[in-house]
């Protein structure tokens, strides 16, 4: 089977700027796989650089068997933002941010069909966001945003998607609610890469974890990765890390402030 994500010997980054620095990644279809590593270690960066938004300066990248470069973006790929990211002041509703996974696209018209808009639609019905197509955006709660951006990704019929930060800045229900969601399009056959900072809901949940600090510090099932010493090379701090059975904990991460030098942009 083709591997869904290679990375080999990367370096990219931004304006000549290096932000991975001698990345090796294969991620298999069908995977579920979290990238953590503190602020500035690039995981957002290789999420751009998946979609052709970041500087390819050596190495290679191909997603689904093909090259991506910048300005380049591989087609079947969906990209869930971090919600701080998004103008929610911008005139838009819920359906024509969905339509608009579509324009990532090339077309040869500016609109969208009957077709595509019941699509969309029957997107959103699936995503529990029936009902509110014509509402702004910025009205949704922010579990139904992520839901909505979601439902942007899967319009494009994507075999991978890439998600970043997406349990950042929700309470519990919600996160759950996503996780829950995101199990169900993984196993569907959907491929599934998201960055996150939250430690132990990686350990309790996903079977693969990779620990990035401008390269992969470590990679595998997060019982195996999450040890004191791989941490404290990830986050340049200490870390207490709790062991019960097949279960690890990551004790008190508010202290996992260390960062490299340079956010990215």
């Amino acid at each position: 089977m083709r591997a869904a994500v290679e990375l080999h010997d990367v370096v990219a980054g931004y304006g000549g700027s290096r932000v991975l620095d001698g990345v090796d990644l294969v991620v298999q279809s069908g995977e579920f796989v979290g990238v953590v590593g503190p602020s500035g270690s690039g995981k957002t960066t290789l999420l751009r650089l998946l979609t052709g938004r970041a500087d390819l300066l050596a190495g290679s990248v191909h997603v689904g068997g093909r090259p991506v470069g910048r300005g380049r973006p591989p087609r079947r790929v969906g990209y869930v933002p971090q919600l701080e990211q998004v103008d929610w002041d911008f005139p838009l509703t819920v359906e024509q941010a969905v339509l608009l996974g579509l324009a990532a696209d090339s077309r040869r018209v500016p609109w969208f069909s009957r077709a595509e808009r019941a699509k969309a639609r029957d997107l959103l019905d699936r995503l529990g966001l029936g009902g509110l197509e014509d509402r702004h955006i910025r009205d949704l709660s922010g579990g139904q945003q992520q839901r909505m951006f979601l439902a942007r990704a899967m319009v494009r019929d994507c075999d991978l998607v890439l998600l970043d930060e997406p349990t950042s800045g929700v309470d519990l229900r919600t996160r759950h609610d996503v996780l829950h969601l995101l199990h169900d399009l993984n196993h569907e056959g959907m491929t599934v890469v998201l960055t996150t900072h939250d430690l132990n809901w990686v350990a309790a949940h996903l079977p693969r974890v990779v620990c990035l600090n401008g390269m992969v510090i470590a990679d595998g099932a997060p019982i195996e990765v999450f040890s004191p010493d791989v941490l404290r090379r990830t986050y340049g701090a200490d870390v207490r890390v709790i062991r019960d059975g097949d279960m690890v904990f990551v004790a008190d991460q508010t202290h996992l402030l260390t960062q490299r030098h340079g956010d990215e942009p």
